[in-house]
């Protein structure tokens, strides 16, 4: 019976030997490695950030298509509050000049300036949670709306939440009656308990029910 197996075992073991050869392959940007340099320059807070990006004579081709250039000696300064949109057919480099800006490549040639530092001068978490990047097909995780929302930054408070909702003028959407079936702030969850006290300690336990409490409690000082 065991023989059966032997060609999938085989088919699995080579699968496996490619799959750990790419997670061993060194990465030309490792952030973890880049956290270590003291040297790079920290941004504590994102306020501080003007906003000035500026491209200066950027070249630069994907490593999977050595012979084609992306982008041949670009050059572009965005101001502080200026909104500029790239405009052009598929392939000529729109996408590539964010993933340049957020570190996933490093150029080939040139510099790419933030705030008139090179970005490669920065801490790479740091010029990572100083930016905002919005994908054309957006992917919503299997959780809740808050939840999906502290992706951006796990310590954000339920305020910061709801202004990142604001600006992403989803909150009308979030808050609408077929959506909102009862109230489920930490408040009123917490009310909602302490009025069904006796069903809940049978239902759960009365240690269960106090562990709840505390963490129901906590939130809602939080809010």
């Amino acid at each position: 019976m065991a023989a059966a197996f032997g060609p999938d075992m085989g088919k699995a073991m080579a699968a496996a030997n490619k799959i750990f050869k790419i997670l061993e392959h060194p990465s030309k940007i490792n952030a973890q490695e880049i956290d270590k340099d003291s040297s790079k320059k920290r941004i504590t807070d994102t306020e501080g950030i003007r906003g000035e990006i500026e491209f200066k004579d950027v070249w630069f081709r994907y490593p999977t298509r050595k012979e084609d250039f992306v982008l041949k000696g670009l050059n572009i300064k965005i101001n502080p509050s200026e909104k500029v949109a790239l405009v052009g057919e598929s392939g000529c480099g729109k996408t590539t000049m964010v993933s340049l800006m957020m570190r996933f490549y490093d150029v080939d040639q040139g510099e790419i300036l933030l705030d008139g530092v090179n970005i490669k001068d920065y801490n790479l978490h740091d010029l990572r949670k100083a930016l905002s990047l919005v994908m054309q097909e957006p992917i919503i995780f299997n959780y809740t709306i808050l939840e999906n929302i502290l992706y951006g930054r796990l310590n954000a408070t339920n305020s910061e939440v709801k202004a990142a909702s604001d600006i992403a003028n989803c909150t009308d959407f979030i808050e609408h009656e077929e959506f909102q079936e009862e109230e489920n702030s930490a408040h009123a969850l917490l009310k909602a308990m302490k009025a069904h006290e006796q069903e809940l300690k049978k239902l759960i336990g009365e240690e269960k029910y106090k562990e709840e409490l505390e963490i129901l409690e906590k939130c809602e000082k939080q809010e």
